[in-house]
This record gives C-alpha cells, structure tokens and sequence, in this order.
C-alpha cells in the first residue's frame, strides 16, 4: 500500500524540488564566492594601484626639488592621480596670514600667489576664510557633500564671491611636528562629487606632502636666512667703509632697497631734547628735503615724537614694532607732519627697528613694503642683524667723528690757551682771543665787553672782523642795562644767546645774526661777554628773544666757541687777580708810604698837610679838605687841604660847620654819625652847597669820617671831576686807598689828641706826686712820744692824694691834742679842703682847751671862709698825762672804740654833725679816765668799708677782732695786725677809699721809766 503510483509521484516530485533547491543554492553560493572573489580581487587589485600610485606620489614628492612653488604644483598634479583635481588649491600659512601657492578652477590657473590675512577682524574677511581657518585650528580633515543641503551643520561659514559656487568640497590640512602647514583643498561644481576614499586618499597625499613641505620650507628659510645674512654682510662692509653718520645712512637705506625690495626705508635720528624722532636719511629723496617748524621754533626735518607712530612706538618701547597689515594697526601714520599728500607711499607693512648700541637709542631703521604680511620671522630677524651691524657702524662714526672733532677742538683750545698765555695784558688777551675765533670757528666778527661794577656797564674792549681788523671806535663804547637787550639777557641768565637784533654799532658788517656768550670766572661771577657772528645753535630769536637751552650742542664750533668763552672767563679772572694783587700791593706800599709820613712827623698840621699832598698822588682826586670835629662844641673846624685856591681857603677858615649842617650835606644818617661805634671804611656821597662847591672846585665829592677805635675825629672831603659822560665814581680801587688814608689821618688826630692828653696826665702825675709829698709832709711823724700812751699810726690814700688826715699836737702843761678827720670827697679837691680843714683845726686848738669849743670854732672858720661844698668828719681828743683824763668832742666822725684789757669794747659816744654842714652848731666835750692797758682806736671809714671781690665789707666786728688778738701788743704791732688783717680780707681787690687809723695804748708811768 506505500507503494501506490499518486503517492510515489509527489515524493519523486518534492525529492526533485529538494535536490534543485539544494543545487540552486551550491550554485547561487559558488557564483557568489565567484562574485566576492573577483571584487576582492578587483579591489585588491586597486589598493595595490592605489598603493602603487600613492608611493609614486611620494616618491616624485621625495624626489621633488625643495622649491616650495614648485612642490606646490606637485602635489596638485599628484592628486589628481587620485582625485578630480580640476579645482585645487594648495595654501601655506605664515604666521596670520594664509598663502595661496597653487589655484586652478575648472583646470585653469590662478594668478599666485595671493595673500590674504586670516586674524583680520574684517566680517568679510572672517567669513570667506572661516573653513580655512577652522581647519587650521582644529587640524581635521573635512568633507563637504553639498554646500547648500549641509550649509547649516558646517563648522564655518564661507562666503564665495563667484556666481557658480562649488557645491561640494574637501579640505584637509598639512601637518607636519603638530603644526598647521597649510591646506590642500579639492572642489567641485556637483554635489556629493568627493567620497570618504577620497578624503581619505589625499589625507594620505597630504600627510607625505607636509612633510615633503616642511623640509622645502626649512630649505628655502636657511637658504632665505644665509642669502640675507650674506646680503647684510655685504651691506655691513660698505656700510663700515663710510666714515660719516650720515653718509652711512644714506648707503643703508639704498642698499636695503636694492637688496631686498622694501620701498621706502628710511632712517631716523632720536633727539633726546625734544624726544622727537627726525628722518636722517631715505630713499624717498623728498622726505631730507622738506622741513617743519618745530616747537621752539627753528627748522627741523620731518619727524614725530616719541610715543608715536610705529616708529615712536618703536624708539618708545626700545624693541621692534612689526605692523604687517598697516590698515589694521592704529599706531600706522600715512604722512608725517609737513609732508606732502603726493610722497605718501602704498605702504601695506611696516617694521621698526630701534638702533641700540650700549644700551643707548641711536635711531629707528623703519622698513615699508606694499605687500601686506611682508615681514615674516626670517625678514625680521635678517632686518635685526641688519639694524645691530647698522646701529654698530654708526656708533663706531659717530665715536671717529667725536674724537677727530674732540682733536680739533682740542687743538683749537690749545692755539687760545697759547694767545692767552703770551699775554699778560687784559686788552692785548682779549684783542688775541678775538683775532682766532673768527679763523677757527668762522664768522664775520669777534669781540668782548668787560663788565665794569663800578659804573655798572660794559665797556667795549675789542672787536675784530674775519680780516684782522680792529674797529678802533668800539673802544669808546659803553652800554648799561636796557641799552641792548640780548645783552642784559645774556647778564641775568649768564647762558648763551643767538639774536637777529643787530645793533647800529654793528652795521658795517653784513650781519644777519650775533651769538652772545658770558664769561663766567671760576667763582661764578659774570665778568664780561664775548659776541660773535657765529649761529652754530641754530636757534635765531626773530626779535629780541633767544635761545637760552642747553650750550652743549653737537656743533663742533659751539663746543669750541663755548670753550673759548670759558677760558677767556677764567683768563680773565685771572687777569682780575693779578691786577688786584697788583694794586693791593701798590696801595699797601701807598699807605705805607702815608704811615711813614705819619709815624716821621709829631705835629698835626704837618702830618695832615703831608697826607693830603699824598693823596692826588696816590689816587688822582681834584681837591681834598680836612675836617677836624670838636666833639665838646659839636662842629667841625677847616684843616689841612689840598686843590683849594686861595679864596677858598680863606673862605673855608672862617666857616665853622655845625653838626645838623653837615648831616643836611652828607648822605651818612643821623644814627650812624652819633652811633657810638661808627664803622672804620666807608664813604658818603654830598649834596654839595654852593660854598663847598667854591672851595672843592667840584659839585661832587664824597665824605670819608676819621674815625679811630669807633669815634669820630674829622671827616676827609675829596673832590672829584665829571668825565666826559657826566660821572664822577670812585673805584674800588680808589676807595681803599681813600679809606686806608682815612685811616691813617684818623689815627693821626687821635695820636695827636692821645700825645697831648698823654702829656697832661704827665703833668699831671708829676703835680699829684708833688701833692702827694706835700701832703705827708703835712701829717706829723706816726709814733710821737706822748707821755703815758705808746702811739701808732696807719695811712693810705686812694689815690695819690686824699681827704683823710690826723694830727699830734703838744699844747700847754704837757697836754696832748690827738686829731683824725676825713673830708668827704677823693682826690685833689679832698686834699685841698684837707689842707685847708688842717690849717683852721692847729691854730684853733692852740688858742683853746675844749675839745667841743675848737670843733665849734673850726665850723664857723670853714663855714664863712671855704667856698666849697665839702665837709669834713673830725674827732679831736685832748690827754692830760697829769690827771690821766681823756677829753674829747666828736664832730660827725665814727666813733672811737676804748679796747679794755679784758678784751671789751666801748664805744665812745658823743656824736655831732660834720663840720662845714651848717654854719653853726652846739656841741659838748666828754671826758674818760684811761686807765693803764686800756686802748683807744680811731679810724675812718676807709678801715671798716674796705671791700673784698665778693663785695663784702671789713666791718667793725672784724676790726674789734683784730684788736682784741693783739690787745696786750704794743700800739705798733696792734696797727701792724689790724691792717694785716684787712689786707687778707681785702686781697688784690683794689680800694676806693682813703684809709687811717690811730693807736694809743695806756701805759704805766713806770713802764714808760
């Protein structure tokens, strides 16, 4: 039943189905591993060309020259072994700025190269370089299928100015050691034209070209680099075979502009005065020849301050300035300031480089191009070794230029030290001086005012002209201050000065500018002023101001000129010196000659006549009067004179001039002429009165006071002649010799007034001594022998003679009279009313026993017969030997003290007033009994008032002392003691008052047997 024929027919069927399904499928899988086989093989086959094409283009790129242009073209045409290479570009950067090297669009070529500035800040700019830029930055490759579907997912922006825009797009970016080369970029007017394996194709063109790119790239910069270098070797040997700044300059910018290309070059000069930064040299020859005005004034070339500018940045920073796209740097200035619109030049890039020698700003070598991006990192470095070897050669001209500029000068100084140094005459020094300035600095003239300070103006000394000829007629010319301003300027600012104003005195010589120098002394001092036509400082005033800078100008004859000026100065200071120790020693011989006369002679009139004959001699006055002053009638009488004529002397003798009149003539102040210390030199000017005018010949003199050891004696007049200018001055010269014989004629009175008061007080201590002999002779011997007393006496006067006296008279029956007075005054009038007081007191005293009715008696004598206002003190005590009583009367004397031999005092009282006060007066005598070893001590008040140096009186305490310690001594040791005593007390301290003392000691009756 399995084997039925429907069932046997579907199994047949459906094996068959399987077998053509299981055939089918070996079959389909054959063909398909066929299939596989061959694109496997067919691709192999293509990587194998592909690889075979690729190491061709990497080998032509090894193989290729190391020319950046021509590598460019290479990898163009090697990638279009690999891709549609009818639009490429092949761009390399430098720095910001993206270089296009190789271009075609649709298989035509592209002007190259172009140059375009990636950091602008341009929009459209920005836009159109955006995928470039991106590309640079990020370093991956990109692929753009089709710009208008994929516009928005772009990671930038271009923006095509053509009217058939690619649509699609690769760019992938050269590499070589992390850096961004440049960019090779294929495109295509359709879209989705490039695939990955074509990106990724020329990725690897690209990654050998970078490096193919890098190599040419260092080539052409060492081979750039040593081209360069041997170029600014080149120039640097011309330029160091220049010996002159500017004429270096000048090959530097014509060499760089022949060498290189940049256009224009130029060189410019820092002036540190002014901080500005002016052009030296150019190869625009327009640009040396225009000038501007600048700020103070004179023509100067074109230039700009520092901080300016690319160039003033340049010189400000002291370090290059590159501005390789002058539209997009604000510090790029198109013109300089009086420069023309026509000589701007299209200048697209500009490098500054300062030139520094020594840490010192020479210049700025400025470089323009008109090629935008023109200074790359080679172009700065070579332009550097070009501006140091420049900077080096200029410094090295300038040093020459100093040195041989220094040499002449030095040399030229030399030549006027020599002129100087011939000469020992001011005028003969000046005349040499102003014949060689005009031979070694040039100029028309040459000359010189001295500074006169007694009038107080110039004073022409010499002006000579370029052919030797001196103007005799300047000579003659003085100028004070306001006559010609420059030169009052020049006197008050003590700096140089360049003026147009000429002068009348100068215009027979063509002159369109003088230049005044001072001539300053070693001290300081502004002695004169040298002037020549010589505008070396180039700093003309158009009217009467000038330049009053810096003298220290690069002008090889200012220097000179300048120093001319100085050694003429310390020349002439040393001319001044010599002439005033000259004169020093001719006035001192002068008044020697004057105090020889003066110490010769002993008689005033002759003395003073000898001086006034001296003076005209010695100084040149017209007239001279001696004034001799009367200080205890206050005038002033005529003396010796000199110049006066006859009927001026007999005028001058009977005048008699009186303090107020002569301080209404003599300029000398009221305080001055009674001050009691008046100064020793001086002089006063006079309003002359028509006498005086009379008598001197002259209505200008001068009054010179005699004063000596600052008093006044007399005055010298001295009458002086107008010169032709009106003027009458002393120099001072003159007025030392005037004052010295001041001096001498002062000292001449005073010695006259000393010799006669020297005489008097001669005569006069020749009569005191007599005085003083008389006057002793008039007291009695100082121990008389009176009974029943031992007696001793002490006296000094205080000066040759005095008021204090005492006395011992024997009287009838034995008695004793015992007298001690004082008159109450010092000196001559004391001892005369002593004398007198004397006389009245010894013939009284005979003719009374009453101690108190001779006292009475002596006062009415004195009273009715002195004239006098003096009085004397008297003590007048009577002893009685017989009844041994001691009878006394006091008459305003001090007190006696009575010494007991216990040693006590007793004060013998009993007081009236002095005796020539009043006219009468009453009185009564005591009486004492003295008992043996009992003391009477009488004194004056020169004992007790006796002073020491602290002021300290010897008082009667001290007294009583000294008499108690030598009570039991004679009379003759107890004075001795006492006064011992006092001059202990009293030291060297001197006295001013007269002293006595008396001792009368009781003795026994048999003691004295």
């Amino acid at each position: 039943m399995f084997f039925l024929p429907l069932e046997d027919d579907r199994g047949a069927i459906v094996l068959l189905l399987v077998i053509a399904i299981v055939v089918t499928a070996v079959i389909t899988s054959l063909v398909l591993i066929f299939i596989r086989r061959w694109r496997t093989h067919r691709m192999l086959e293509e990587r194998i060309a592909e690889q075979e094409a690729l190491i061709a283009v990497g080998r032509a790129l090894v193989a290729a020259e190391l020319d950046l242009d021509a590598l460019c073209n290479l990898i163009a045409e090697q990638a279009g072994q690999v891709i549609d290479n009818l639009t490429f570009q092949v761009g390399l950067f430098d720095g910001s700025y993206y270089e296009i090297r190789y271009w075609t669009i649709d298989g035509l070529p592209q002007p190259v190269p172009q140059r375009f500035d990636l950091g602008s800040q341009h929009p459209d700019l920005n836009e159109a370089r955006g995928l470039v830029g991106w590309v640079r930055d990020s370093q991956r490759p990109l692929l753009v299928s089709d710009f208008e579907r994929d516009m928005d997912r772009l990671p930038a922006r271009p923006n095509y100015e053509s009217e058939s825009p690619p649509r699609s797009a690769l760019f992938l970016p050269l590499i070589s050691g992390g850096r961004t080369l440049g960019i090779v970029a294929a495109q295509s007017p359709r879209p989705d034209h490039f695939s990955e394996q074509d990106m990724r194709r020329l990725t690897i063109l690209a990654n050998q070209a970078a490096a193919a790119i890098a190599n040419a790239q260092l080539f052409a910069q060492e081979r750039t680099r040593a081209a360069h270098l041997e170029m600014v070797t080149r120039i640097a040997v011309q330029v160091n075979t220049a010996e002159d700044p500017e004429e270096i300059m000048e090959q530097v910018v014509s060499l760089t502009y022949s060498t290189f290309g940049f256009y224009p070059v130029n060189v410019f000069y820092v002036e540190p005065s002014s901080r500005m930064v002016t052009i030296q040299a150019s190869s625009v020859p327009e640009y040396r020849s225009n000038f501007v005005t600048g700020p103070t004034g004179r023509a100067q070339p074109l230039g700009l301050p520092i901080g300016q500018g690319i160039v003033g940045a340049a010189a400000e920073m002291r370090r290059t300035v590159v501005a390789n796209s002058t539209a997009e740097d604000e510090r790029y200035l198109p013109m300089l300031d009086g420069m023309g619109r026509e000589l701007i030049p299209d200048t697209q890039a500009e490098i500054a480089i300062p030139l520094i020698v020594n840490n010192e700003l020479l210049g700025v070598l400025d470089v323009q191009s008109p090629e935008v991006g023109a200074f790359g990192s080679t172009e700065q470095m070579v332009l550097e070794a070009l501006a140091a070897e420049v900077a080096g050669a200029i410094y090295k001209a300038q040093q020459w230029a100093r040195e041989q500029e220094q040499a002449w000068v030095t040399t030229a100084q030399l030549q006027v030290a020599e002129a100087i140094g011939r000469h020992n005459d001011r005028d003969e020094m000046l005349e040499a001086v102003a014949r060689l300035v005009p031979i070694l600095a040039g100029g028309e003239i040459c000359g010189f005012f001295v500074w006169d300070e007694d009038s107080e103006r110039y004073l022409g000394a010499t002006l000579v002209d370029s052919a030797g000829s001196e103007d005799a007629q300047f000579t003659d010319l003085e100028l004070g201050i306001d006559d010609w301003s420059p030169l009052d300027a020049v006197h008050i600012g003590g700096m140089p000065l360049t003026t147009t104003y000429i002068p009348a005195w100068l215009n027979k010589w063509p002159l369109d500018y003088v230049r005044l120098y001072p001539l300053i002394s070693g001290q300081g001092k502004n002695l004169g002023v040298m002037f020549a036509s010589l505008n070396v400082a180039g700093d003309c005033a158009e009217d009467e101001a000038a330049d009053q800078g810096d003298p220290t100008i690069a002008d090889p004859r200012e220097e000179l000129v300048h120093n001319v000026a100085r050694q003429t100065g310390q020349a002439l200071e040393g001319a001044y010196l010599r002439l005033a120790q000259q004169e020093e020693a001719w006035v001192n011989t002068a008044l020697l000659q004057v105090a020889e006369a003066v110490n010769r002679l002993t008689d005033l009139n002759e003395i003073l006549d000898t001086i006034i004959r001296l003076v005209p001699l010695l100084v040149g006055v017209d007239s001279v009067l001696i004034l001799i002053w009367d200080e205890e009638r206050q005038i002033f009488s005529a003396g010796p004179s000199y110049g006066v004529s006859s009927m001026g002397r007999g005028l001058v003798e009977t005048q008699e001039i009186e303090r107020d009149e002569f301080l209404a003539m003599s300029a000398q102040s009221v305080s001055d002429f009674d001050s009691l210390h008046q100064p020793d030199m001086t002089c006063y000017p006079l309003h002359v009165p028509a006498w005086l005018e009379t008598v001197l010949n002259t209505s200008t003199a001068y009054s010179f006071p005699l004063v000596a050891g600052g008093r006044l004696v007399g005055a010298m007049l001295v009458g002086l002649q107008q010169d032709r200018h009106g003027r009458a001055f002393i120099s001072s010269r003159r007025l030392n010799i005037l004052n010295g014989i001041a001096q001498q004629a002062a000292t001449a009175v005073v010695n006259n007034q000393l010799y006669r008061e020297s005489a008097d007080r001669a005569r006069m201590q020749q009569e005191l001594d007599m005085a003083h002999t008389i006057q002793a002779s008039f007291l009695p011997e100082g121990n008389p022998n009176i009974p029943g007393c031992s007696v001793a006496t002490y006296w000094q006067a205080a000066r040759q003679v005095g008021g204090d006296f005492y006395d011992f008279l024997p009287l009838n029956d034995g008695k004793w009279g015992i007298v001690i007075a004082d008159v109450a005054d010092k000196g001559v009038p004391a001892a005369l009313f002593m004398a007198l007081s004397r006389t009245i007191l010894r013939a009284v005293a005979f003719s009374r026993d009453d101690p108190a009715r001779v006292l009475v008696r002596v006062n009415e004598i004195i009273g009715r017969e002195a004239r006098a206002d003096l009085f004397v003190t008297a003590f007048y005590g009577i002893w009685d030997p017989a009844t041994e009583r001691f009878t006394y009367a006091n008459a305003g004397h001090n007190p006696p003290l009575l010494l007991k031999p216990d040693g006590e005092f007793r004060i013998l009282s009993g007081h009236s007033i002095a005796l020539g006060v009043l006219p009468e007066f009453d009185m009564e005598s005591r009486s004492l009994h003295l008992k043996s070893g009992e003391t009477i001590i009488l004194y004056t008040d020169g004992i007790t008032e006796a002073l020491n140096e602290d002021f300290d009186e010897f008082g009667s305490e001290r007294l009583q002392m000294a008499a108690r310690e030598a009570a039991d001594r004679p009379a003759s040791e107890i004075v001795k003691h006492v006064t011992d005593s006092i001059r202990d007390h009293t030291g060297q301290t001197p006295q001013f008052d007269d002293m006595t003392l008396i001792i009368i000691k009781r003795q026994s009756m048999e003691s004295e047997r």
